[in-house]
């Protein structure tokens, strides 16, 4: 199964890419200069429509990929033969010159037709497509994105107590220890039908702590700031000598692409899904989406490329070793600088974020399903358990089975976007200021 999934993966996305950045470069230069002005209003940023938008979004995108998902393609590049993988965070920036535009015009779209992804997906191209789409956006939140989340959890719960009280925990341990209980917690949420208010805490504490993340990594950057030229020049060498595959398209250029998808979800629907939760006008929604989707890029390639290009430098991080201990060795560079105040920071805002994102998912589930709420339950609670199998047994699955299903839901999106900036924007002008479908 592993080694079916890495080949489909391997084959998939060095195609799909080409594909992602031409069709996404059309989408944005017809939204921005073509489309946008004759469909929406000008209008500014209202605080209060950010909350909402912006606690959907959070409670989605801000979880432990954040750093598990970079670390991963970082590793991918490592493996496959490039000597500085400090330049995927090169790669990844570029990349995002197309997807941050890109999560700005699914956001506007949405907005303007006023349906969510799966609606537009069934009006632009077909039932069939909007069905496949939900079936892989609910595999890919529930299974994948959750089966990572856990492993996180997994990852820093014990090392913390490894530091603490030096037990080391076995698999079938981690499983029954950490991830069931984890489990046991969501489903008692979801059953009391407390989700949606347990989720705007959580997102107020994950941002809190995701503030003291930083604050850690500042500590950590000041402590190590010798490095930070070495840091440089390692992602300009390996910048100016990429390991290219198909169509001579840079291996960092793909896991910096997929990993970006999967951290901030530009193109994926998501963004837009979470818009629809606010009052906010098309080009105001699409703007807080942007500038969600840029903040956590950047911060999530920039601070998880210099810890663990230093935790390389240091002999601390091993990207031979399985997903499990890549983790645990890129927690273990951020304490051998910052110390117990590290592990403190990092167990908050790993098991924080992990929870959002995990109940993060069941939203997405009820949103975009049409289940009844008995199997709605079934299907996440399924789901869940199976996710967190594989992420203690084989998380490395996981992942393959992650970069199939971001390129099953992306690129349907993506097509439903293009077929909008093609062929159906002009039933969406603007008449009397109000936007409605023309007669």
């Amino acid at each position: 199964m592993e080694y079916i999934a890495r080949v489909v993966s391997n084959v998939v996305w060095p195609m799909f890419i080409p594909f992602l950045l031409l069709l996404g470069t059309y989408i944005c230069l017809q939204v921005f200069f073509n489309i946008r002005q004759r469909i929406t209003t000008k209008g500014k940023i209202n605080y209060k429509y950010i909350i909402p938008q912006s606690t959907v979004a959070l409670g989605t995108m801000m979880g432990t990929g954040t750093v598990v998902g970079f670390l991963t393609g970082l590793s991918k590049l490592s493996i496959s033969g490039q000597i500085y993988v400090e330049s995927i965070a090169i790669w990844a920036l570029l990349g995002s010159i197309i997807l941050i535009p890109i999560s700005y015009c699914e956001t506007l779209i949405s907005k303007v037709v006023r349906m969510q992804p799966k609606e537009y997906i069934k009006a632009f191209i077909s039932t069939k497509a909007s069905k496949l789409y939900v079936a892989s956006l609910v595999l890919l939140y529930i299974f994948a994105i959750g089966g990572i989340q856990l492993s996180g959890i997994d990852a820093v719960a014990t090392t913390s107590i490894n530091k603490i009280v030096s037990l080391e925990f076995n698999e079938l341990q981690r499983y029954m220890y950490i991830v069931i209980p984890v489990i046991i917690i969501l489903i008692t949420i979801i059953l009391k039908n407390r989700q949606s208010i347990f989720l705007r805490i959580l997102v107020t504490m994950v941002i809190l702590s995701f503030s003291t993340y930083l604050l850690s990594f500042f500590i950590f950057l000041y402590k190590t700031q010798e490095y930070i030229p070495i840091f440089v020049e390692r992602i300009i060498i390996g910048f100016k000598n990429p390991v290219s595959v198909l169509f001579g398209i840079p291996l960092g250029l793909i896991f910096g692409l997929q990993r970006v998808i999967q951290i901030a979800e530009p193109g994926l629907g998501t963004l837009a899904l979470a818009s629809m939760k606010s009052n906010a006008k098309p080009r105001e929604a699409a703007l807080i989406s942007s500038i969600l989707t840029t903040v956590l890029i950047v911060i999530s390639v920039l601070v998880t490329s210099y810890i663990a290009s230093y935790g390389l430098s240091e002999g601390i991080i091993n990207f031979s070793v399985n997903g499990y201990e890549k983790l645990v060795s890129y927690f273990d560079t951020i304490i051998s600088v910052t110390g117990k105040f590290g592990i403190l920071i990092l167990f908050t805002f790993i098991a924080l974020s992990a929870l959002t994102t995990l109940l993060g998912g069941y939203l997405v589930l009820i949103n975009v399903a049409n289940f009844n709420v008995k199997n709605n339950y079934l299907v996440y609670v399924g789901l869940l358990i199976l996710g967190g199998a594989l992420s203690v047994f084989n998380v490395e699955l996981v992942f393959l089975l992650l970069e199939i299903l971001l390129f099953i839901s992306t690129s349907i999106n993506i097509m439903a976007l293009a077929m909008f900036t093609e062929f159906e924007w002009k039933k969406y002008k603007i008449r009397n200021l109000e936007i409605r479908k023309a007669a």
